[in-house]
């Protein structure tokens, strides 16, 4: 017999509802999250029930007044509704039992717009999607253009790091020139030729002339270092979700070392095809042919496994 649980409780702060989190580009994301199931908790705690020692398919949500979230807020502040399940057969369910009853709640106590009803957290993983406002690509690189041609190399560098490390090579090409020539910011070689680099692998083919002559202008050792760092950093992307750094990857096991390591090309070109990353699959049959039979099996299942774990970051 299915035997679960509900509870909820309420602690009455209204505010107005606005649609994003004070600040937010100038706060961790992350701490944010963090700091936000701790705001659940110490809210659950008010009522003395330990949100941790409840029975598995555990869920808590919280109604959010997003424009309350404050740093100030998330120290001390308590929640208006709080919705929790517990002993629920699936995650799914477990959430969806936690969030009805803050709605109802929310409800009861006639709160209207000033808060959202959002899940928390499901067992001990973080379950926050904070409300980002839609990041708009190619109207900030027409902004940041703006600037660099009106001369303010300051700003138009900070706009074009920005999208550089978002994986788009056109930024990442002109932030090449600006460490380049040196405009808003000191000459800097290294700089130039890791942005070219970057924006090469990205397919900017006019990043190729700048990349051969930033590494024109440093040495052999600062070479390798900043080869090594374009590397290590896409694959940080792609541990964190940003499918963007897959094929540059497997370009760069392709043209840096200096022997093609077609194992690792044919490894990410295969994560890139699953994902359905543009002419992907095409590179990867190319690649195929010069693997090793005895090789194969464990790339593959390598290949499984990082595409699992892509998917499972973007849910």
């Amino acid at each position: 017999m299915l035997y679960f649980k509900i509870f909820f409780f309420f602690f009455l702060i209204i505010k107005y509802l606005y649609s994003e989190i004070p600040e937010l580009e100038n706060r961790d994301k992350e701490t944010i999250r963090k700091n936000i199931v701790n705001t659940y908790i110490r809210s659950m705690n008010k009522w003395d029930i330990p949100f941790q020692d409840l029975l598995e398919n555990r869920s808590g949500s919280a109604c959010i007044n997003w424009n309350d979230l404050t740093e100030n807020f998330l120290k001390t502040g308590m929640f208006d509704a709080l919705g929790y399940s517990q002993n629920i057969p699936n995650k799914k369910a477990s959430q969806i039992a936690a969030v009805s009853g803050c709605k109802k709640m929310k409800e009861y106590y006639k709160l209207g717009d000033t808060c959202t009803c959002e899940t928390i957290i499901t067992n001990d993983i973080t379950e926050v999607i904070l409300p980002v406002k839609k990041f708009d690509v190619d109207k900030e690189f027409e902004n940041a253009v703006s600037l660099y041609k009106k001369n303010n190399y300051k700003k138009a560098l900070k706009k074009f790091i920005k999208l550089s490390e978002m994986g788009n090579a056109k930024s990442q090409y002109n932030l090449a020139v600006i460490h380049y020539k040196g405009l808003g910011t000191p000459q800097n070689f290294k700089k130039a030729y890791y942005w070219s680099l970057m924006s090469q692998l990205n397919g900017q083919k006019e990043a190729k002339k700048l990349s051969n002559k930033s590494e024109s202008k440093i040495n052999d050792s600062n070479k390798e270092e900043i080869n090594n760092e374009v590397r290590d950093n896409l694959e940080k992307a792609i541990n964190e979700g940003e499918t963007f750094a897959v094929v540059p990857l497997a370009k760069w096991y392709l043209s840096i070392p200096k022997r093609p390591d077609y194992n690792n090309s044919y490894l990410w070109l295969s994560v890139a095809s699953a994902l359905n990353i543009k002419n992907s699959t095409m590179a990867r049959n190319i690649i195929f042919k010069k693997i090793k039979e005895k090789d194969l099996d464990d790339i593959q299942k390598e290949a499984n496994e990082i595409y699992t774990n892509i998917i499972e970051l973007s849910n």
